[in-house]
């Protein structure tokens, strides 16, 4: 697999047109479990860094009301590396629940390229952000949508299932669930949101 930038932006933009054989080929590059994890805490840093950076760019008093979530970087990309193991272990462990084949490895880089995409698409809303703020909402709705459409093809082409209309309804129905359960965890770091 050639991991050059343009390489890698190439195959993101594939992966949105086609995520099942996106997701077949990130897979197939059979890439050392050491690489994986190294990838997933360049993907939570990477993130990180772009969240503060929006947080940056937002007006004055939406910087008051959130400066308890985005206290320090290394906090958030300890979150963010937090919630996205927690991800990979809900894709891996309630897919095989529900008969799917998946092995952990393959979960753990699909996640990484799934927030890789991410990362790609949270520069196009800071860049919007700057120039043309409105839209910068409608650029992160679509991201959201491109999240859904693209976790929930990667999950059916790991597990080997059929219907992605199904995996999608599972996962929104997992998202919901862990959202509840980290949303009580997380309340007492975020500080005061007044």
């Amino acid at each position: 697999m050639d991991l050059s930038l343009a390489s890698l932006l190439s195959l993101a933009r594939f992966t949105v047109q086609n995520p099942r054989e996106g997701a077949r080929m990130v897979m197939r590059a059979n890439l050392p479990i050491t690489a994986r994890w190294v990838a997933l805490a360049l993907m939570a840093i990477g993130s990180a860094l772009l969240a503060h950076l929006s947080f940056m760019l937002m007006p004055v008093e939406v910087r008051t009301a959130m400066s308890g979530a985005m206290s320090s970087p290394v906090t958030s990309a300890v979150v963010q590396g937090g919630l996205m193991l927690a991800a990979v272990q809900a894709i891996h462990w309630i897919g095989r629940w529900r008969g799917g084949t998946g092995r952990f490895e393959d979960a753990l880089i699909l996640m990484v390229w799934l927030q890789f995409i991410l990362l790609i698409l949270q520069v196009i809303q800071i860049a919007t952000q700057v120039v043309l703020p409105p839209a910068s909402v409608i650029v992160g709705y679509i991201s959201v949508a491109i999240f859904l459409w693209l976790l929930s093809n990667f999950v059916a082409e790991l597990h080997g299932f059929q219907s992605v209309g199904k995996t999608f309804a599972g996962v929104l129905v997992t998202l919901f669930a862990i959202g509840f359960v980290l949303a009580l965890f997380l309340m007492p770091f975020l500080g005061p949101l007044e």
